[in-house]
């Protein structure tokens, strides 16, 4: 039971300060804080010893405020508390945090991003929005304060603050007590800090850091066995290496700093930070499990993080629980700063692009610091959304990019053998319209006993179930976990004709398989959860958000006339295993979670589909897949399709694949209102259209009034991009079909004759910067040239840095071939090449001092022209944004 239930008024405010105050209790060299304030507002003041043993001095200030919705902090009031602490001598020296539950307005988010830019040195944004000379001390003062956002975020911070104390009782964070004692000492010292903040006298509203250990009682200090330096590291990669992950298929890795594939045992040779990013199912949660347990093997520690129980400013806290859920004991926050602090071990947050802006925005800050501080743990960002993830790492970061590879065909045999086999070993789950199973491998039952299928049957009973999911479901059965789904279905004989079949086919197979009985009703009220935690951008909820979502859509069912008792709907999601209970360490109590975050995709698409609620007005990244799962079960209206133009361009590729619309008098309006929404161009296009003596339309783009015209009068195929229309295909494939061949287009450049080979390493430096400088220069016109207004800086994300930081080495002889000047570098900003102080290489050697992860010959980058190399990874880009070849 959480302080929440049990004390009436511990809110935001107290939260926050709940959990500065175990702060100080952890720190010696701190003596207490001070606290002042009224039901909505709470200043706080950290306190350390003064000079010569003086009065205390303030070592950092804060204020903590509530504002409920609609109500917004907009840049006004921002700056006005700002100036009111500059105003105070402890501003001179202390930092400063404003914390809310509030949201920010548009000019809110100006602020915020002014005071990030002063903590980086910049403080030009902030000495305007101030309306001073950036001389002025107000703006030194800026760089040291924070404005902290995080609505909704009251159950986490006290959940956060009870496992602290849990995590440090000296009766073992297992006792059957401990649950109790924590929340008593979290009231208890509530209770404390709101007595004295209301005190007029301030020498009362001051509490010693004796005063708050006092009150912790039996929160003890940390001993050996938890501490990372000493036992803990080596504890945590015996755990890690013991796991088992026998029945994993490894996706394949591809680089984007290379040509060849990538292994996993190869990634602990590279200390750059990392983006891992692909679509979800293809793998990369399972790639950071596998790299954990195999560099736990070789005696290193991968800490694997999941972001979406990331609390705002708590990174250390998220740290120290993936730390505790793999020895199997909660921690407290300092051994996720001892972690973070080691340089030898690798921190992989999984999720990063899956969870809120602001969240993000958040750990952004935090990795900020974390990277300034030098020899620290390495860190890898893994997401959906690759450019979401760069954005995450400070602008001066060229982070390597690692994308997961499509199965191809014997990792695919391997995943059917694999599937079909454990298939065997449990009853097949009959269901509705189930067709005849096929054969499976292994013994089988028969009236005289156990059969063995020969070896060649088995491998022809997988050749056929693994032709028809890829007939089924095409490029996608190259999706590791749709792939093994379907091959499920298969088993069990149950049909599936796209990707919502397939989650649908398997959440009834799931249900039958725990007599979960009809789990229709479940699904719909886990469809406007998950609906909901989507609006929020998040996937997972912690125990108290969950129970409160769970009433709000057992009201809405209700209201729907859909379902009247919620004891059996609560009972069937239980035994169903559609939620998982995913151990973050946060309190006893675990986040609520999908058994994979792309099921949480698919109830709400259901729910969407059957009008329980609505999709997002504003749709962003993270609600891709929600809606391509939508459109399967019910094509989107014309009207939704315009938002996702507007909003997810990129989008409009995959979602055609489900528009079958008839092409109707109203069609060519409607293209060409999607193609102004996608094109960059300064004047509106339009659509003419026309069809064959066979009834076939045709679409051509141009410059006149969209309509449709008679044959005799169809302009010349040539005339423009012109698409003739297959059977089955809809308005927005035809708009889709039409945008291709514009990009095509514009994408396509002429190459150039090749430099002369250089004559010094010098001369080669200078070639090779020249031709980069010119690529970048290239790309920006190009991507304006291509990119919809819309998602120009997600496309420019995509491609990544162009510049390149390395050094080049002397020149090497290639007996009759021309010689070749070789390079180690890595991607940047800018561009800054140097003759190397080494003749050459070491052999084999990518990774020169840690500081490149490419190699290459100088010849190999000028030979190709610039405009064309920066359109090839402006197109391989959008490939990455839309669907594999579709340019």
């Amino acid at each position: 039971m959480s302080g929440v239930d049990t004390v009436r008024g511990i809110n935001y405010q107290h939260c926050h300060a709940l959990l500065v105050a175990l702060d100080v209790a952890a720190d010696p060299a701190l003596v207490g804080i001070r606290v002042e304030g009224t039901e909505d507002v709470l200043d706080l003041e950290v306190l350390g010893p003064g000079p010569s043993g003086g009065s205390p001095v303030v070592v950092r200030g804060a204020q903590m405020k509530s504002r409920i919705a609609p109500y917004t902090w907009a840049k006004g009031e921002l700056l006005g508390i700002f100036r009111r602490w500059a105003g105070l001598a402890a501003s001179k020296s202390a930092a400063f945090d404003f914390l809310t539950d509030g949201e920010l307005a548009s000019s809110g988010h100006l602020v915020v991003a002014a005071l990030d830019a002063a903590r980086s040195g910049e403080l030009a944004l902030i000495a305007e929005l101030l309306g001073v000379a950036d001389t002025d001390p107000m703006c030194k003062i800026a760089a040291r304060v924070r404005v902290v956002s995080e609505p909704g975020s009251v159950e986490a911070l006290l959940l956060s603050a009870e496992t602290e104390i849990r995590a440090r009782l000296t009766i073992g964070s297992r006792h059957p007590d401990a649950n109790k004692e924590a929340v008593d000492r979290v009231n208890e010292l509530f209770r404390l800090i709101s007595t004295r903040s209301g005190m007029s006298d301030v020498d009362d509203r001051f509490i010693s850091r004796e005063e708050i250990t006092a009150v912790l009682g039996g929160a003890g200090h940390l001993p050996a066995t938890d501490r990372w330096a000493s036992a803990l590291s080596g504890e945590y990669q015996a755990a890690a290496a013991a796991l088992d992950v026998s029945d994993q298929v490894t996706p394949t890795l591809r680089a984007g700093w290379q040509s060849e594939e990538l292994r996993i045992e190869d990634l602990d040779s590279t200390s750059t930070p990392l983006v891992l990013a692909g679509r979800t199912g293809s793998g990369k949660s399972t790639l950071s499990r596998l790299w954990r347990h195999n560099a736990a093997v070789g005696g290193r520690s991968v800490v694997v993080c999941h972001v979406e129980a990331y609390v705002a400013n708590q990174l250390d806290r998220l740290v120290a629980d993936a730390v505790g859920n793999m020895v199997g004991r909660e921690l407290p926050r300092v051994v996720g700063r001892q972690t973070l602090a080691d340089p030898s071990t690798t921190l992989v947050l999984d999720g990063v692009s899956e969870v809120p802006p602001d969240l993000r925005g958040a750990l952004a800050g935090e990795l900020r610091t974390h990277m300034a501080g030098g020899h620290r743990a390495r860190v890898v960002l893994v997401g959906r959304d690759e450019s979401a993830c760069a954005s995450v790492y400070p602008t001066s970061v060229a982070a390597g990019r690692l994308f997961p590879q499509a199965l191809g065909r014997e990792q695919r045999i391997d995943l059917t053998a694999m599937a079909l086999s454990r298939a065997d070993q449990t009853e097949a789950t009959p269901a509705r319209g189930a067709a005849a199973t096929p054969g499976q491998p292994g013994d089988q039952s028969a009236p005289g006993g156990q059969v063995e299928v020969p070896a060649d049957e088995f491998a022809r009973e997988c050749a056929t179930a693994l032709a028809r999911v890829e007939h089924t479901l095409g490029d996608a059965a190259g999706n590791p976990m749709l792939l093994r789904l379907a091959l499920e279905l298969v088993a069990d004989g149950m049909p599936f004709t796209d990707r919502a079949s397939v989650y649908e086919g398997s959440i009834e197979r799931m249900a039958a398989r725990t007599n979960a009985g009809d789990v229709r009703i479940a699904s719909a009220m886990l469809g406007v959860v998950f609906a909901r935690l989507l609006d929020q951008g998040k996937r997972y909820a912690n125990s108290l958000e969950w129970e409160r979502l769970f009433s709000e859509a057992t009201e809405l069912l209700h209201d729907h006339g859909v379902a009247t008792e919620i004891a059996p709907i609560r009972e069937a999601v239980a035994r169903s295993g559609l939620v998982n209970a995913i151990v973050t360490g946060i309190g006893s109590t675990t986040l609520k979670g999908p058994i994979h975050d792309s099921f949480a995709d698919y109830f709400a698409a259901r729910a969407h589909a059957d009008g329980l609620v609505q999709l997002p007005a504003a749709p962003i990244e993270n609600d891709e897949n929600r809606i391509l799962l939508s459109a399967q079960m019910r094509m989107l209206s014309d009207a939704y399709v315009l938002t996702v133009a507007e909003h997810l361009p990129f989008t409009l590729v995959r979602l055609s694949e489900s528009d079958h619309n008839t092409i109707t008098s109203h069609t060519p309006e409607f293209v060409a209102r999607i193609l102004n929404a996608v094109l960059p161009d300064p004047s509106a296009v339009g659509v003419t259209m026309w069809r064959r003596k066979d009834g076939t339309p045709l679409a051509q783009v141009g410059t006149g009034t969209s309509g449709w015209v008679e044959l005799d009068e169809a302009p010349n195929l040539f005339a423009s991009a012109t698409v003739v229309t297959e059977p089955g295909d809809g308005p927005v494939a035809v708009a889709t079909q039409i945008w291709r061949l514009l990009l095509n287009q514009r994408l396509r450049r002429r190459d150039s004759l090749r430099p002369r080979t250089p004559r010094s390493r010098q001369e080669a430096c200078d070639q090779l910067t020249a031709h980069t400088d010119q690529v970048v220069a290239a790309a920006d016109t190009i991507l304006a040239e291509v990119a919809p207004p819309v998602a120009a800086e997600r496309l420019a994300q995509t491609v990544g840095p162009l510049g390149k930081t390395g050094v080049i080495y002397e020149r090497e002889r290639e007996g009759l071939g021309a010689d070749r000047w070789p390079i180690r570098f890595r991607h940047s900003p800018e561009t800054h090449l140097a003759p190397a102080s080494d003749e050459s290489p070491a052999p084999g050697q990518t990774h020169d001092e840690n500081k490149f992860n490419a190699a290459g010959s100088v010849e190999s980058h000028v030979s190709e022209s610039p405009e064309r190399a920066a359109a090839k990874e402006i197109s391989s880009a959008i490939a990455k944004l839309t669907r594999y070849n579709w340019l």
